[in-house]
């Protein structure tokens, strides 16, 4: 029974000192990750959701910490389930963030400014800018950006906002939507969260 204790004891300190690890990286990480993110964020709204997705990863960080240190090996699955379940709730929120900033005048700011970015990149006469069905009522302000041939069209791949832009004779795409990058800020979680289980 002693031996039983004292790797029970031992395997405790082992994840109490990989949890102390991973918060260190991941504060430091995240303190890097933000300076970065803040000196480049455009707008109000995708800001927002950028700090809400902060503040609820270190409560993610925080609670799925504690669940390891009392956790056995059977608990595992349920650790990474609870942990997938609560990040699809922050992305949810920060999706439902955007949506609402999509009704602001900051939006139709910001398609603007997307427009213009993609009329840097996509330099020909076939352009093509797709935005959501209701967007289409800036069809005429985007379209200024471009030649004569620049068409504005809806599309349902669109759930968020933004504009994707495309020229076939270029043979690229400009993507500007806040689908494409709210899904990458659910990558960057991915890979610099530390919300980890090792044997």
């Amino acid at each position: 029974m002693p031996d039983t204790v004292s790797k029970t004891d031992n395997f405790l300190q082992a994840i109490e000192k990989y949890a102390e690890e991973q918060r260190g990286r991941m504060k430091t990480e995240a303190e890097e990750f933000q300076a970065r993110e803040l000196n480049n964020a455009e707008e109000e709204g995708i800001k927002e959701a950028y700090d809400l997705v902060q503040k609820e990863m270190a409560d993610i960080n925080t609670e799925i910490s504690g669940q390891i240190s009392k956790a056995e090996s059977e608990s595992r699955k349920r650790i990474f389930e609870r942990r997938r379940e609560i990040e699809d709730e922050v992305f949810e929120k920060a999706r439902k963030k955007l949506i609402e900033f999509t009704k602001t005048e900051q939006y139709s700011s910001m398609l603007v400014k997307s427009a213009i970015s993609i009329s840097m990149v996509l330099i020909s006469d076939d352009v093509i800018l797709y935005v959501r069905e209701c967007d289409l009522k800036h069809k005429k302000k985007l379209k200024d950006f471009f030649g004569g041939n620049c068409e504005v069209a809806a599309s349902d791949d669109i759930k968020i906002g933004g504009i994707t832009g495309l020229s076939r004779s270029m043979g690229l795409i400009a993507d500007e939507t806040l689908d494409t990058k709210l899904e990458y800020q659910r990558e960057w979680f991915h890979e610099h969260s530390g919300l980890t289980v090792v044997e």
